[in-house]
């Protein structure tokens, strides 16, 4: 690997920028074929189409993750670049097509993230997408 990319931050923000094209490209589709107002139904298709995404492609789970955790892993620089195109091009859209001016997008995301991570460190079966982005839907509407 080292000879393809002399540091590991190299790497990394390789693999993010393949990452977020794919995520951001999946936003892009859901947004395009939604239609008028979102409402519960389909942020539930989001959630199973993005948590598919992450399952197929561990590039885009990766730009969530560590968005998750702020980019904690990369030099000052690059975290600040990574956050701000996550926020601006990823999280502002989604927070705007749900209509959520609080923090409810954060609690799905980190409900499919999280989710998401057990699947990878784990190893295990593939993801209950249906179950994992229902509960990803109460988080963000706030059912019990």
């Amino acid at each position: 690997m080292y000879h393809y990319y002399p540091n590991r931050h190299l790497l990394i923000e390789d693999v993010l920028g393949s990452g977020f094209e794919r995520c951001e490209q999946a936003l892009a589709e859901w947004a395009n074929i939604r239609g008028g107002s979102p409402d519960d139904r389909q942020l539930f298709t989001y959630c199973k189409a993005l948590l598919r995404l992450w399952q197929s492609d561990a590039r885009a789970y990766l730009v969530y993750k560590m968005a998750a955790e702020h980019y904690a892993g990369l030099p000052a620089n690059d975290r600040h670049t990574a956050k701000r195109r996550f926020m601006e091009r990823l999280y502002g859209p989604l927070q705007s097509i749900a209509q959520r001016e609080d923090d409810s997008v954060d609690h799905m995301l980190a409900v499919l993230v999280g989710c998401c991570g057990l699947h990878y460190y784990a190893g295990t079966s593939e993801l209950d997408v249906d179950r994992i982005a229902q509960l990803a839907i109460k988080a963000i509407t706030k059912e019990s």
